[in-house]
């Protein structure tokens, strides 16, 4: 497992512990379309250099200046991870020792510090839709399925939405009220022959992966939420009292199915459900509408108005 730091940090997320004032520094790596080793060490320099000059940027806050110029903290991280192949996933080990001697030189030549952290495994949820991958390191949630987003009512891309026939509904409020200003828009979405499944996939299953990541790969931590059966409740108690002090550093879990849950992100159907949507929408290959995002002016403090 790569090392935990010793600095006092009082905040994180799943993937990347930070100190007081401290921002993040991610980047993604699309592992299964990569072709060699070589060609993945050279993607990993890539991202590696933007981010280690983005770090170098000043900011308005001094203490946030002081704390990412100290600690350069990045996190490459990688998606599609289960749908890469043995080959690609024992470049692992080797990449991330290349990684941390190029870290080295290259901080030397530009008179940088060396980065205390510098690799990950994020969610990925929506920027490996871009590519086509699995999220991160999760398995496939189910060959076909409902993707739904959350989107504000007023905004320019509900119409277009609506006009291709995507279903859309307000968003409902825990206490079974509605938010008449959010939309949740509903997409067919299938993963191809092939992939990895949360349901061929037990829960340790997917434990075990994680710790493989963890220890390979990740000195930030890997950030995952595990699917599981009522049935494996036992089984998963039992393994992470054994494993989880020395293997693992974040774990959130999730059941399946009937979990509780209304308009989840994620929702398997079947494939019939999924043509007969398919059938029902019109893909949405390019916008023409001016979509505008709020800013500008408003926001040159440093900060945004409520709106």
């Amino acid at each position: 497992m790569k090392e935990q730091s010793t600095e006092k940090c009082n905040k994180m997320c799943a993937e990347q512990t930070l100190e007081n004032y401290e921002t993040c520094a991610l980047g993604e790596i699309f592992l299964p379309n990569i072709k060699s080793d070589d060609e993945f060490k050279d993607v990993l320099t890539l991202n590696y250099r933007l981010i280690k000059h983005s770090l170098m940027l000043p900011s308005h806050h001094p203490e946030t200046q002081e704390a990412v110029h100290r600690n350069m903290r990045m996190g490459l991280g990688l998606t599609g991870l289960a749908q890469s192949t043995k080959e690609q996933l024992s470049w692992l080990p080797d990449a991330y020792e290349f990684l941390r001697e190029y870290d080295e030189k290259y901080s030397d030549v530009y008179g940088m510090p060396t980065s205390i952290k510098l690799t990950t495994t994020k969610p990925s949820g929506t920027l490996s839709l871009l590519p086509g991958v699995t999220p991160g390191i999760h398995p496939a949630f189910a060959k076909y399925m409902i993707r739904r987003i959350t989107i504000a009512t007023e905004h320019p891309l509900v119409e277009i939405c609506r006009k291709a026939g995507y279903l859309m509904e307000y968003k409902r409020n825990f206490d079974g009220s509605l938010d008449r200003g959010s939309l949740i828009i509903s997409f067919p979405y299938s993963y191809s022959d092939g992939t990895i499944l949360a349901e061929s996939m037990s829960a340790i299953d997917q434990l075990e992966f994680i710790r493989l990541i963890q220890t390979i790969w990740s000195d930030n931590s890997v950030s995952c939420t595990v699917y599981y059966e009522a049935s494996e409740v036992s089984n998963i108690r039992k393994y992470l009292e054994e494993n989880y002090l020395r293997s693992f550093k974040s774990l959130s879990f999730l059941l399946r199915q009937e979990n509780g849950f209304d308009q989840q992100p994620y929702e398997a159907i079947s494939k019939e459900e999924f043509d007969a949507l398919v059938a029902s929408t019109t893909p949405i290959h390019e916008i023409t509408t001016e979509v505008q995002f709020e800013g500008g002016e408003e926001c040159e403090a440093g900060h945004c108005p409520i709106r």
